[in-house]
C-alpha cells in the first residue's frame, strides 16, 4: 500500500493538503468515492481541531521545509610521527572563515617551516597563500602536517507545513495542557543529549566539557504546526537568570518588524544607510566570523551557520 512508504506525521500533512485544495477545486471533478474520503478527512480534521480548543482556519499559509545547508569541514593532523600535535576538526559557515582559522594556527607555528625551500621568514598577510606556503601545494608537503577541507551538505527530512494566517498562540488551556504533557528524553548510548520535548520543540541542555559550558540548544522545526506562524517562525523568548536575551513573540518583534519594513523598501544604498544607523543604536549587530546580521538582544550568532560565537563585547 501507499501509506506503508509514509510515517504517521506525512500522512497528517496529506490529508490536510488535500481537504485544503478539495475545498478550492471543482466538486464535481472528483468521484464520489472520493468526495466522500474528503468528507470524512475534513471532519476528523476539524473534531480534532475541536479537541485542540482550535477551530480549523479558513485562510491557511503552506511553509515549505528549510533548504539543506552547508558547512565546511575542517581537519588538521600529524599523525603517528607527531603526537604532540592535536588531531582537529572543526565546522565553519563558509570557506574563508575555515581558512582564516588555519591561517591563524600557522602563524602561530610558522618557525616550524621556516629554513624550506619558498618559505619566507614571515607568514604572507594572505589566509590562502600563508596555507598554501606552510602546508605546500599536496597539502602534506611543509611540515610534516596535514589538513583537508571540503563542504558537507546539512541535511534534515522536512515536511510542509499548514499555518493560519490569522496565527494564534494557544490560549491559557491549550498551553496548560501542553506544559504536562511535556516528555524528557534521557541521554542514552548513541551519544545523544538530554532534552525535553514540549509541543515537538526540543530543548537540550547539557555539560559541554570542549566548551568548558553548559550547553542550551532550542530546536523549533519540529514544532507543531500550531506553534508555527505564517512566515515559518515560531515565537521564541528566551531568559537567563532575570535577563531577557532573546524576544521574537508578539511582544519583543516591533524593533525588527520595522527594521524589516525599511530594509525591503531600501534601495542599495538606503539599505547601507538603514544597517550603518541599527549598528549604531544596537538594534543589530554583525558576527565577525560569518558576517551575520543578528539582533541587538542575541547574546551569540544566531546566523544559518555553525559559529554561534557570543556577541564581541563593546569596546571603549
Amino acid at each position: 500500500m501507499i501509506a506503508a512508504r509514509f510515517n504517521p506525521m506525512d500522512i497528517e500533512c496529506l490529508v490536510k493538503t488535500a481537504v485544503v485544495l478539495w475545498e478550492e477545486a471543482d466538486p464535481s471533478d472528483l468521484s464520489e468515492h472520493q468526495q466522500d474520503t474528503l468528507n470524512r478527512a475534513r471532519d476528523a480534521m476539524l473534531a480534532a481541531h475541536a479537541d485542540q480548543l482550535f477551530p480549523f482556519p479558513e485562510a491557511v499559509s503552506f511553509v515549505s521545509p528549510r533548504p539543506a545547508g552547508q558547512a565546511w569541514v575542517l581537519r588538521r593532523w600529524a599523525g603517528p610521527w607527531d603526537p604532540d600535535i592535536d588531531d582537529v576538526m572543526k565546522l565553519y559557515a563558509d570557506e574563508d572563515s575555515a581558512l582564516g582559522d588555519l591561517a591563524d594556527y600557522v602563524r602561530g607555528v610558522w618557525d616550524n617551516a621556516v629554513g624550506k625551500d619558498g618559505v619566507p621568514e614571515q607568514p604572507p598577510t594572505d589566509d590562502r597563500e600563508t596555507v598554501r606556503l606552510y602546508y605546500g601545494p599536496e597539502r602534506n608537503s611543509r611540515p610534516d602536517e596535514r589538513y583537508s577541507l571540503y563542504a558537507e551538505g546539512i541535511t534534515k527530512r522536512g515536511r510542509t507545513r499548514i499555518v493560519p494566517l490569522d496565527f494564534r498562540f494557544p490560549d491559557e488551556d491549550a498551553s496548560e495542557q501542553a506544559n504536562r504533557d511535556a516528555t524528557f528524553h534521557p541521554q542514552t548510548d548513541d551519544n545523544d543529549s538530554p532534552c525535553v520535548e514540549v509541543d515537538g520543540i526540543l530543548v537540550f541542555s547539557y555539560l559541554d566539557h570542549e566548551a568548558g559550558a553548559v550547553q542550551v540548544s532550542v530546536h523549533l522545526d519540529s514544532a507543531e504546526d500550531r506553534l508555527v506562524r505564517p512566515d515559518g517562525t515560531v515565537p521564541l523568548r528566551v531568559v537567563v537568570g532575570d535577563d531577557l536575551v532573546l524576544d521574537d513573540s508578539a511582544e519583543g518583534t516591533a524593533k525588527r518588524d520595522l527594521l524589516t519594513k525599511l530594509l525591503d523598501a531600501a534601495d542599495d544604498r538606503q539599505e547601507q544607510a538603514i544597517r550603518e544607523a541599527a549598528f549604531t543604536a544596537g538594534v543589530l549587530w554583525r558576527c565577525p566570523t560569518c558576517h551575520w546580521d543578528n539582533p541587538g538582544e542575541a547574546t551569540c550568532c544566531a546566523g544559518p551557520g555553525p559559529c554561534h560565537i557570543p556577541k564581541p563585547k563593546k569596546t571603549s
